[in-house]
Order: C-alpha cells, then structure tokens, then sequence
C-alpha cells in the first residue's frame, strides 16, 4: 500500500467480470506523478516500445492511445483509469492439438490525468467479434475486431 497525494490509501485490484480500477499516487506533492508510472489507453495493448516502464491498456475498437489523456506536449498518459470488459467465447473445436474459439466483447473504459476529474461512468464504449486459437506449443493465438461506439 502507499498513501497518495490525496490521501486516500490504495492498491491496484480487480474484482469480478473483468471490470478493472487502477490509479497512480504521487510520493510527492510538488512533482505529482512521475511520466513512467502512467496509464496510456485504447488500440491493442500491444504496439509502440518505451524504455519509460508505461503501461498499455488495451482497449479494443479504438486506435492506439487514443483515450490517452494529452496536453500541448502530446500524450502524458493518465494516473488513474477504469476498464470494463465481457466477453463470451464459444468453442469451435476442442481438439487438444488446436482448440478453437469464437468470441464476442463489450468493452468500455477511460483515462484521466487528476483524481478530481475521475468519473466512472464517463467512458468510450465498442463491441466486437474474434477468434482464439490455442495450439500446445505457442499458446493462445488471437485476432479481434471492435468497433468503438463513442466519438473522441
């Protein structure tokens, strides 16, 4: 645990169905949080490399770092995000060798720079479709479409 600026004592969690809360304290008031423990949202999860230690949020139907809070220097990443995720797969082929999967999700999620502006039921809604392949010797392989239903 770790006391943030706000006082309020935290630990990132999870808790059922796949809804995720995470944020960020600051260990000092005058330098807030520091540009490597920031959350950049939206796109695959998967892109872009950082030697910074930031961590990307997937966020399916939208383009990466998309729901990224920014200012005038470009993206600055937010201290706090929600994330809500449902997905309902439904097996193709359960042969051991390569069971196959075929999947629906509804998602819906945001990022914010300050815990004052912090809403959770402000966020970027997308719904889509994909399949999963896992084979025994790479794991499971997957390809997703989403649509994003919010404007940005």
């Amino acid at each position: 645990f770790f006391q943030a600026e706000d006082g309020i004592r935290d630990q990132p969690r999870s808790r059922g169905l796949g809804d995720v809360y995470k944020r960020q304290g600051s260990y000092n008031k005058k330098i807030g949080v520091p540009p490597f423990e920031r959350f950049y949202l939206g796109g695959d999860g998967l892109s872009g490399f950082s030697l910074d230690g930031r961590e990307l949020i997937a966020l399916r139907g939208y383009t990466n770092n998309s729901l990224t809070p920014r200012n005038d220097n470009g993206y600055v990443g937010g201290s706090i995000f929600d994330k809500f995720t449902v997905e309902l797969r439904y097996p193709i082929s359960l042969n051991p060798m390569a069971t196959v999967y075929v999947l629906g999700f509804v998602e819906a999620g945001n990022a914010w720079e300050k815990w004052k502006d912090f809403n959770p039921f402000d966020t970027y809604r997308s719904a889509g479709v994909g399949v999963r392949v896992f084979l025994p010797m790479f794991g499971i392989l997957g390809l997703d479409w989403g649509y994003g239903f919010d404007n940005i």
